[in-house]
């Protein structure tokens, strides 16, 4: 388990979304506790920090802000960077172009929208896996991702389906001819040995389980790659190879890019290699917006891909907490540029409620030592259909192991609150009826998706849901929601979080 740190009272503040944040409070660290052996993106909402010094005035155990942030709706330059694919599956690129704007008056967000450009061909790529997991060595999962702005129709060069093998040669898996895979959606294979994420949420009712399985391990650090054919032997090469992933010790060249990733010690853990959607590599201390805004694709494991796991373990590859989020053909889309993110009320500066609300309740069994931060908004869909599922992903986060001067926060479920006094009018009008202000609206909460079980709480690649938005209560084009992210603060500091907005249809 991660356990939180004590240390010294200092300030606070925060802002949703990309939040930085001082915030001042002792904290006790627990050792972590290793386990013994056995998907892009173009980020909706950052908030860059644009600090900017106030009186202090500190009695504790009330803190008191030293720094006002401004917030920035910011897609992060969206583009999408061309790479080699299969003769028979040429690559192109994608781009966009985007307007916006900020202030720094922190009276209210500012926005950016992406328009991205015309649906063109692409290539895809691996964008998450693993070799092992805590049912064992084959508690495996390899996970697709179409890296285009269109759908990929799979036509095999040779065969009956696109090839996943491992650098032993052998197949594992095959994606069939004629199969569908949505722009920014996923495939997902599965050793159906040992698989324990098959009940982790996909999408309206449906689960993670694999759209293809194997039963054949793979060897910790070995290598995988995607071919354009499944008929094997001389037809996997490097002209016939979409993409690979490996570690510094595979040895085949045609099973990895660059030197590939760090080789792991290979304990039975809840863990993953996750694509960089953000461009920091998965650093925690790395503050500003996200430079990139689709995953990571550089020919370089090494920088493409980060560790993340449920208890912060170091196990060679670099250490932060996260979880596992494996996704396939029934799991929401990356819809970042179809919602637009407000103010739950534009009259007052964000840094204060009902937009943000700081509460110094201590609650260490829920990973909120020194107490929560919630932050509330309201999502407007924009995407031009009624939205049945709604959730968000994490790809950016001050979690542990945070050093001193770095918030530790956790990302956890939360419920519904009623909050009274609120004078937008845009807010009010989505109460039901048009209200005048001021009006009383219902912040719904958020739920952290689980397996793997998250006893830390979240942090890097965790998933939120909207749990009222279903199949019997869509969100309707053109409505609203109000939702509130809670952060458990495990230790004090300087913050940031990062969440891609996912949604079906």
């Amino acid at each position: 388990m991660v356990r939180p740190v004590r240390l010294s009272l200092i300030a606070l503040s925060v802002v949703l979304v990309l939040f930085t944040m001082q915030i001042g409070i002792s904290a006790k660290k627990r050792n972590v506790k290793r386990k013994s052996k056995a998907a892009r993106s173009v980020p909706i909402f950052v908030m860059p920090m644009a600090p900017q010094r106030e009186p202090v005035i500190v009695t504790a155990p009330v803190l008191t802000p030293t720094v006002r942030d401004t917030g920035l709706l910011n897609m992060s330059a969206p583009s999408q960077a061309t790479r080699q694919a299969a003769p028979t599956v040429p690559s192109a690129s994608a781009t966009g172009s985007g307007t916006g704007s900020g202030d720094n008056d922190g009276k209210r967000s500012g926005w950016y929208r992406f328009s991205p450009a015309s649906p063109t061909a692409g290539s895809l790529i691996i964008s998450e896996f693993r070799l092992r997991g805590p049912s064992g060595a084959n508690d495996e999962f390899i996970e697709i991702y179409n890296d285009s702005g269109a759908d990929h129709t799979v036509a095999a060069l040779s065969g009956s389906g696109y090839g996943v093998a491992a650098s032993d040669g052998t197949l594992r898996c095959s994606i069939p001819n004629g199969t569908v895979i949505p722009a920014r959606g996923h495939y997902l294979c599965t050793n159906s040995v040992a698989y324990s994420l098959g009940s982790y949420p996909a999408g309206n009712g449906t689960t993670a389980t694999g759209d293809a399985t194997y039963a054949t391990d793979i060897p910790d650090n070995a290598g995988i790659a995607l071919f354009n054919n499944n008929t094997g032997g001389g037809s996997f090469t490097l002209a016939n190879r979409f993409d690979a992933v490996g570690s510094t010790s595979e040895a085949n060249v045609l099973y990895k890019e660059g030197t590939g990733y760090p080789a792991l010690v290979p304990f039975s853990i809840d863990y993953a290699f996750v694509r960089d959607e953000c461009g920091k590599a998965g650093s925690i201390t790395t503050m500003g917006p996200c430079t990139i805004s689709t995953p990571k694709d550089t020919d370089n494991n090494a920088a493409d891909f980060y560790f993340v796991d449920t208890n912060g373990t170091s196990a060679g590859a670099g250490q932060r907490l996260g979880a596992p989020g494996p996704q396939n053909l029934s799991s929401a889309i990356q819809r970042n540029s179809s919602f637009t993110v407000n103010l739950l009320d534009s009259t007052v500066a964000y840094t204060n409620p009902p937009n943000r609300v700081r509460d110094f309740t201590s609650v260490p069994a829920q990973n909120s030592t020194f107490g929560t931060l919630s932050i509330r908004r309201r999502w407007v869909n924009n995407t031009g259909a009624s939205v049945t599922r709604l959730r968000f992903r994490v790809i950016d986060v001050t979690t542990f192991p945070a050093p001193s001067g770095i918030a530790d926060l956790r990302p956890r479920t939360s419920t519904s609150v009623v909050v009274a006094g609120i004078n937008d009018p845009v807010t009010c009008s989505q109460t039901g009826a048009p209200v005048t202000p001021p009006c009383t609206a219902t912040v719904q909460g958020t739920t952290l998706e689980q397996p793997p079980s998250q006893p830390n709480g979240s942090g890097f690649n965790g998933s939120l849901s909207a749990g009222t938005v279903t199949l019997g209560t869509p969100l309707a084009n053109g409505a609203s929601i109000n939702l509130q992210f809670l952060l458990g603060i495990q230790q004090t500091g300087s913050f940031k979080i990062y969440v891609n907005v996912e949604a079906l249809p």
